[in-house]
């Protein structure tokens, strides 16, 4: 399970399910400055938390299915005394003048061909795969930072979807060995909007390079540390053809985590520390003097079915 990723390193055979979960929380206290008609510096927490639930069915010994879906919620917490029409104490939970609340976010469903599978034994492991990022209704519903112009209103920046179904494409290369460290490998990610939301809004194309690597402790529970390195790259976004501040970024990942077999399967517990080496907290105000600091913390859990 490399660094948390449970759904990947590995492949189904014919016939084989595996349940995958990923739960999350993202930790992030930001702040900018004064801004309009309300000179006093804005600050405050946005936190997000998921929960992603999934699947991996073998198709065959070289076909699988992976689909997963997102239950979340993001909430922010204005630090500031003063009233603001740009932040508030809110949840993604709840509509908003120019925003759709639901707990439900998007939801996936990928392909992947098995190149080579060892398996538990020593040597590689080569999977590739395409799929939908298919969009849940929790979107934003009009442009939260008013690039065309016009009196500045009440709005809300955050949900969680963008809107939009997008094409993705991965590659996976793995391998085992029987000394430390005993995994190491990594893969690409790469999701493109097929199109802009019906609001107007056409986000990112992200791509995603990982890295990482398990040392092994030879314990009764099999347990591993397990290091990892990603980068992210988020390409311009749009509101109405019109290019969004912050959007385009470039983002280093590093991260820890220890896994361990449990009765159910493996879980793994991770923290990652995101690092922007370009762009900037894209959920905030735009080009303006701004801040943050974020930190991840994750659990993963995959476990096959019990056999009667």
């Amino acid at each position: 399970m490399p660094v948390g990723e449970s759904n990947k390193g590995f492949g189904a055979e014919k016939g084989k399910i595996y349940y995958v979960i990923k739960g999350s929380l993202a930790y992030i206290n930001w702040w900018h400055e004064a801004l309009g008609n309300e000179q006093f510096n804005h600050s405050g927490l946005l936190n997000t938390y998921f929960v992603r639930p999934g699947f991996i069915y073998g198709l065959s010994n070289k076909l699988n299915i992976y689909i997963n879906s997102t239950l979340g919620i993001r909430q922010m917490y204005w630090g500031g005394e003063k009233k603001s029409i740009h932040h508030r104490d809110e949840t993604s939970l709840t509509d908003y003048i120019n925003a759709h609340g639901s707990i439900l976010g998007d939801s996936r469903l990928i392909f992947r061909y098995i190149i080579k599978n060892t398996g538990t034994g020593k040597g590689f492991r080569l999977i590739t795969g395409s799929g939908i990022t298919i969009p849940s209704r929790s979107v934003l519903t009009s442009d939260p930072f008013f690039l065309e112009g016009g009196e500045l209103k009440e709005h809300r920046h955050f949900s969680l979807s963008n809107g939009t179904y997008n094409g993705v494409f991965e590659s996976q290369i793995y391998y085992r060995r029987n000394q430390n460290p005993v995994f190491v490998g990594g893969f690409i990610f790469f999701e493109k909007p097929l199109t802009e939301s019906e609001f107007g809004y056409l986000p990112s194309t992200v791509f995603t390079l990982s890295l990482s690597t398990s040392f092994m402790n030879f314990d009764q529970k099999e347990s591993s540390i397990d290091y990892g390195l990603s980068l992210v790259y988020a390409s311009q976004s749009y509101w109405n053809n019109l290019p969004a501040p912050n959007s385009k970024s470039l983002t280093i990942i590093p991260s820890i985590g220890y896994l361990f077999n449990s009765i159910i399967g493996g879980v793994s517990f991770n923290i990652k520390k995101p690092i922007y080496i370009s762009g900037a907290f894209a959920s905030n105000e735009g080009d303006i003097e701004q801040t943050s600091s974020i930190w991840q913390l994750s659990f993963s859990v995959r476990f096959m079915p019990r056999s009667n």
